[in-house]
């Protein structure tokens, strides 16, 4: 294998272990409380994101492997979410904050199928858009712990979701793929974020003792 396949095959490794070890604290319930107007925007733009870079010309699984092993993570955790709301009779109750951050995801993404579909575009603007939409969704997040006494999320996963973009940033460089580049970047500025928001929650935490 090559220094690329496998910094590749590492980001998929690591994105997996932060994925299963945020259910299990999830469905424990005593650390981590996810969030689903999030999880339902991150998941469904993880989707379109790897589906839109699949109909570009320079599509590569390993390029974008950090890409395709985030969709089974966010789609997995998107399911808990609903399962966990739906158990404890939350049903689809969202913030102000949370309904304008799903409004503006909607609006993005009809501007994505007229691109798709209406257009028959390639997938390159539609995947930028798609970056944006990610933003959004863990903006959710962020607004969560910014306000936040004490610390929602799971510090494990999330570190893992920013060092395995970290090293998709190696995997695109040398791949010369210009899209997965984007994504690489996009998802360590954003993980990085929630990851310094984490830690900033849990000294809260801590001088509130």
């Amino acid at each position: 294998m090559t220094l690329r396949e496998w910094s590749a095959l590492m980001s998929t490794i690591i994105v997996f272990a932060g994925t299963i070890w945020y259910i299990y604290l999830a469905v424990k319930g005593d650390k981590v409380k996810p969030v689903l107007a999030s999880w339902i925007v991150i998941g469904s733009t993880m989707s379109l994101s790897f589906a839109t870079y699949w109909t570009t010309p320079k599509h590569s699984l390993v390029s974008n492997a950090c890409n395709a092993a985030s969709v089974i993570n966010c789609v997995s955790i998107l399911f808990i979410a609903l399962w966990l709301n739906h158990k404890q009779g939350k049903g689809f109750a969202f913030t102000k904050f949370q309904k304008n951050c799903l409004w503006i995801s909607f609006m993005i993404m009809i501007f994505w199928i007229v691109l798709v579909w209406g257009l028959k575009g390639t997938g390159i603007i539609p995947n930028i858009l798609t970056q944006i939409l990610m933003v959004i969704g863990y903006l959710v997040t962020a607004e969560k712990l910014w306000y936040a006494d004490r610390n929602s999320e799971s510090l494990f996963t999330w570190w893992c979701i920013t060092i395995a973009s970290a090293i998709a940033l190696y995997t695109a460089t040398v791949s010369h793929d210009g899209l997965a580049l984007l994504y690489a970047i996009r998802a360590t500025i954003a993980s990085a974020t929630l990851v310094w928001l984490m830690h900033r929650a849990e000294r809260k935490a801590l001088l509130l003792k």
